[in-house]
């Protein structure tokens, strides 16, 4: 009996290891510092690229939200537009982009939804 037990805690553990390996589907947000005014501003700029290599096309990320992650590459997250606490966000669902893993903070899947 305690060899099925512990058996059964070694694969639940080896499971949820495996699981919180990826981030696929994880919520996240720009890494961010408070400004003098007491609003949050980028810890450094943040670019979204085309494809998942720094020399693709790219633009800089200019708002604070919340995306989840679709896919990684090579150190690039694929990020997806959330709809938001009061689902105010017309572009829901739409492919963002790739970013570097990097510049952005694992947060609660609440905050995204």
């Amino acid at each position: 009996m305690k060899n099925l037990i512990s058996t059964l805690c070694l694969s639940f553990v080896a499971i949820t290891s495996v699981h919180a390996a990826g981030l696929a589907g994880q919520c996240v947000f720009p890494e961010t510092s408070t400004a003098k005014n007491g609003n949050l501003q980028f810890k450094k700029p943040v670019y979204i690229y085309a494809t998942p290599t720094e020399t693709s096309d790219k633009v800089l990320l200019a708002s604070l939200n919340g995306y989840t992650v679709v896919k990684e590459s090579n150190g690039f997250i694929q990020l997806k537009e959330t709809a938001g606490f009061n689902d105010a966000n017309p572009n829901a669902g739409r492919i963002l982009g790739w970013a570097k893993r990097s510049g952005f903070r694992i947060q609660e899947l609440r905050n995204c939804s």
